[in-house]
């Protein structure tokens, strides 16, 4: 268990009428309790860390907060049909399509190819941020390398800080990234953002999440120092390996996705060149059961 020196909040006096300090050993699992407490009783947090108000997390819970449609990331539209609000989109290209049977699964089936490409974007993006985060956890790991060598002075310690700070303000100022007007990242659970795919006789929603930065040794690192008096937790090499491995099971997380979306590509775009040869392919209508809403989720088998 790994165990952080920090200053209680208390003093002790002495006999002589002398305050003392009281220094407790804290261990790390309970100083993220407390950082959810404080958040949870309204203190405000430091300016660009990577904190969420919790009653903003609260309304992010439950049903789609996006969706990919006519290959752009837009918020559903409850007055439009399903197949407008999650496939086609309003545009004028498939409004053009009339009465032609023909024409209106070429547009649908374009329509789909559009959106699983911007998902394959926004994918790509967010590995093209995840990677940029990875360069600055490994200056932060060489700054904390150079305050422990033995030849390290003060003003060299001073100076590793600084740059510490420099590269925590750079992942936060990366965290607030965007694709299309979506955030790439999130502190805490959030919506994804859904590409409605058709199958056989049906459609299923494939979901993107966003890369959730709210773990415990990127939030450390967050919180955290080198050097100097200054609020925060001293970081030692536990915590930054700690870091690098949540790093890198987002970077997995986010190849999955990636993935999953070209799978899916290439199975439209096999459906798009036997519906040129045999014209048999046919759009398929959207769920009915409410309880399950218009999308089919595959992950309710797992």
């Amino acid at each position: 268990m790994q165990v952080v020196i920090r200053y209680s909040k208390t003093a002790l006096t002495s006999q002589n009428g002398y305050r003392l300090l009281q220094i407790q050993k804290t261990p790390t699992s309970r100083i993220m309790k407390e950082l959810k407490s404080e958040q949870s009783e309204g203190h405000k947090p430091a300016l660009g860390s990577l904190t969420l108000d919790p009653a903003q997390n609260n309304k992010l819970k439950g049903g789609f907060a996006k969706v990919i449609a006519g290959g752009r990331i837009v918020r559903p539209d409850p007055t439009q049909s399903e197949l407008v609000r999650m496939v086609t989109g309003s545009s004028n290209a498939y409004q053009d399509t009339g009465s032609s049977k023909t024409a209106h699964a070429i547009a649908v089936l374009e329509s789909v190819t559009a959106n699983l490409e911007a998902g394959i974007g926004l994918v790509d993006k967010q590995e093209t941020a995840l990677a940029k985060i990875g360069g600055k956890l490994s200056e932060i790991a060489l700054v904390l390398n150079q305050t422990r060598s033995p030849r390290s002075t003060d003003t060299d310690r001073v100076k590793s800080q600084s740059k510490f700070e420099v590269s925590r303000n750079q992942i936060r100022t990366i965290s607030k990234e965007t694709f299309d007007q979506t955030a790439l990242f999130s502190i805490g659970p959030a919506k994804p953002v859904t590409i409605a795919v058709p199958t056989m006789n049906s459609w299923e929603g494939v979901s993107i999440d966003r890369v959730d930065l709210a773990t415990p040794g990127l939030q450390t690192v967050d919180k955290g120092k080198v050097f100097g008096d200054g609020p925060g937790f001293f970081l030692d090499a536990g915590s930054i390996k700690k870091a690098f491995n949540e790093w890198r099971s987002l970077c997995i997380h986010n190849r999955l996705q990636w993935g999953l979306l070209v799978e899916r590509l290439h199975g439209v775009t096999r459906s798009f060149e036997k519906f040129r040869k045999d014209r048999k392919w046919h759009v398929p209508s959207f769920s009915t059961k409410p309880q399950f809403g218009p999308l089919k989720r595959p992950n309710r088998n797992n």
